[in-house]
């Protein structure tokens, strides 16, 4: 186990526009320098980072230029992006994959809870997936790193040395490979860290 961070020991932090709270929930490694967060506050600068954001009114995304980005809708009955001209409404615990460069507006109905996948182009790749209640028993094969983010109920996590149960809003980060088990829902990330181009 890399590194687990229980919710209850999260930092929340408002964006600059006062639409939402974001809370950084992994990242690395930072190349230096700072920049302005894709939900308008600051952060330092980074290869790929994961973040659960609270939007409670409609507004616009900052751009966020050589980021690919994914999120998907952790609580709440829609949530709505505006982007390139076209409409996409997330659906629960479904990814959807998008250009950080690209404008981007969001329209929710009430309070939503979105999880943020970012990496920057060149540098990492990541895929998401979320396991579901009820699913058998799987093992995950590594990544560098792995993280794994509770979004409701509990899992347990099982490595080769170490077992331990995660609820809503903890994050686990691993180097290993890791069997769950449990009756909620997790957002997989496979990270891969890219080599510089010669």
């Amino acid at each position: 186990m890399r590194r687990l961070q229980r919710a209850a020991d999260q930092q929340r932090v408002a964006w600059r526009n006062g639409a939402g709270l974001t809370t950084e929930l992994a990242s690395g490694p930072p190349s230096g320098g700072a920049e302005e967060s894709p939900l308008g506050g600051s952060s330092a600068d980074f290869t790929w980072r994961v973040s659960l954001a609270e939007v409670t009114e409609d507004c616009d995304f900052s751009v966020f230029p050589n980021v690919d980005r994914t999120i998907l809708l952790v609580e709440g009955s829609a949530l709505t992006l505006l982007l390139a001209g076209t409409e996409h409404t997330l659906t629960p615990y479904e990814p959807f994959h998008f250009d950080g460069g690209l404008e981007v507006s969001c329209r929710v109905p009430g309070p939503t809870r979105d999880l943020n996948i970012m990496t920057r182009r060149g540098r990492a790749n990541a895929t998401v997936t979320v396991l579901s209640p009820g699913q058998a028993a799987l093992t995950i094969t590594k990544a560098d790193p792995l993280v794994i983010v509770c979004l409701d109920g509990s899992a347990t996590l099982q490595t080769a040395d170490t077992s331990i149960t995660i609820g809503p809003g903890d994050v686990a980060e691993l180097d290993e490979p890791v069997r769950t088990t449990g009756d909620g829902h997790l957002a997989v990330i496979r990270v891969e860290t890219l080599a510089p181009a010669d």
